[in-house]
């Protein structure tokens, strides 16, 4: 199998100033610049441009009444820059000399620069699976994959000329990940009504970098993992409508590339996360009516959250909180109000919590950032409540009409908990209409309209902050990211 695809966009990754959402809620200021007139133009060239290719060759085999072998081999090649426009840049900052014009020393310039990713992905994955069709199912599997990237960046223009060959590389490293993992994972019908399961694997991540970034740092490191990922579960099938379970399970994680290559080389880098969970639930269904309703408990060592320090050259870098945990409540229903009618609904409350964040803030007239102590916060991008409901009406034969509801309670963009860095809660309505036809050389083609937004909602999704002191006084930079208003989408979907 194979799959391939090629994007091209404008970059809007700095999103719309807190200051401006009441009046522009369009606005993108990437690709502004001032030519030598000073009339304001817009670089037409600002553009993200990514390919990606995916190649996936799986083959499964009956080994005999009770065993099956799965497995699969794939490669991902992928290839892309983002291209822009900078003014005001040290020639300096890019390996530069600094141009001579007459008896002038020019030491700053316009330019456009593009920055890449050029990276292979590739392994191979295995399970061998027993079913005895009555107590035991169980699977002994693993994956073993391998990333190898190049981030490069390249000067393709300067305003005021100098001395660089086409495609001057002003920065490169590679970055080389080992990930294998090997699992075991058995269920057993212990009696008529539960279910035992587990699960257990052990990871191994190899992790090297070489060369510099694009600030000019030397980020060579290698880091080496070891992780053991258990997990033990019951499932109590009480009796026809009313089920019961409980989980439990630990997880690591290692940082990703961007947390190793922007810490402080002054101070110890970030370590592994590790997770607790448990998990406990009961179910009921009938034919018109099934609801569950469930609670969890994630407690968190070592969770890497941005606390606004930063590295040796000003960049946030991604710190360890000692303890941090997520706890919630979660409930879904679903009805059938009538032959027609079908209504589907959750929802989730949570808290979501570091229990002794230590903030830090830039002060520009100082090389020391301001501490402020904090104790419990709540973590960024964590609503306490969220819900969604779908209505399901089929007024015709395989025609269907669905109302889709999302409710996003108040989010914090950073871990402050501060009011004056937040999302509002926001609540989306969707229609679509499907229709589909039945053949017996295509097993079906559907129709689908899909209108986006019907009451035309103003809300945002993301965001992000950045504040400082400077003279005394507060500052703050920041980034909404708004959401379309009333959209549609219509489609053609293929079942052969």
């Amino acid at each position: 199998m194979v799959i391939s695809g090629v994007e091209e966009t404008y970059q809007a990754w700095d999103g719309v100033p807190g200051y401006m959402l009441d009046t522009n809620r369009t606005f993108n200021g990437l690709g502004a610049y001032y030519d030598q007139d000073g009339n304001l133009k817009y670089y037409k060239d600002q553009t993200d441009n990514y390919r990606q290719s995916h190649t996936h060759l799986n083959w499964s085999q009956k080994l005999s009444s009770v065993l099956n072998l799965n497995t699969a081999l794939h490669y991902t090649r992928g290839f892309g820059y983002y291209e822009e426009y900078k003014s005001d840049q040290e020639f300096e900052d890019y390996q530069l000399e600094n141009p001579v014009i007459g008896t002038d020393t020019i030491t700053e310039t316009d330019l456009v620069r593009r920055r890449y990713l050029d990276n292979h992905f590739y392994g191979l994955t295995f399970g061998l699976n027993y079913d005895d069709k009555s107590r035991i199912k169980a699977t002994i599997g693993g994956a073993l994959n391998y990333y190898d990237g190049n981030h490069y960046g390249e000067v393709i223009w300067s305003q005021v000329a100098t001395n660089f060959d086409k495609d001057y590389r002003w920065y490169e490293s590679t970055g080389q990940k080992s990930d294998f993992n090997i699992f075991g994972k058995i269920s057993l019908q212990a009696t008529e009504h539960i279910n035992i399961y587990g699960d257990l694997q052990y990871r191994n991540i190899i992790y090297k970098i070489k060369g510099i970034d694009n600030d000019l740092r030397d980020i060579s490191q290698d880091h080496y993992y070891n992780f053991f990922n258990p997990k033990l579960g019951v499932f109590i099938d009480l009796n026809e409508h009313n089920q019961a379970y409980l989980s439990m399970a630990i997880g690591n994680r290692e940082p990703n590339r961007s947390a190793l290559i922007d810490a402080n080389p002054d101070r110890p880098g970030p370590t592994a996360e590790t997770l607790y969970n448990a998990e406990t639930g009961y179910k009921y269904n009938n034919s018109r009516f099934s609801a569950q309703g469930g609670v969890y408990f994630m407690y968190y060592h070592d969770q890497l959250v941005l606390t606004g320090k930063i590295n040796d050259v000003g960049d946030p870098v991604m710190e360890n909180v000692d303890k941090s945990y997520r706890a919630g409540l979660e409930v879904a229903a679903a009805v059938k109000i009538c032959e027609k009618l079908r209504w589907d609904v959750n929802v989730t409350l949570s808290s979501n919590k570091i229990l002794n964040f230590k903030e830090y803030v830039d002060n520009w007239e100082d090389t020391a950032q301001i501490i402020n102590q904090l104790g419990k916060t709540t973590i960024a991008f964590s609503p306490a409540l969220t819900g969604s409901s779908t209505f399901d009406w089929e007024p015709l034969k395989n025609f269907h009409v669905f109302l889709i509801s999302k409710y996003v309670g108040k989010q914090f963009i950073d871990n402050t908990s501060s009011e004056d860095r937040k999302l509002n809660p926001y609540f989306v309505n969707d229609l679509l209409f499907n229709y589909s036809l039945h053949f017996k050389t295509i097993k079906e083609i559907g129709f689908n309209l899909k209108i986006n937004n019907i009451t035309n909602a103003e809300y945002e999704s993301n965001g992000w902050v950045y504040r400082y002191y400077y003279e005394g006084n507060y500052g703050v930079y920041d980034g909404y990211f708004p959401q379309a208003g009333i959209n549609f989408l219509v489609g053609v979907d293929f079942r052969f």
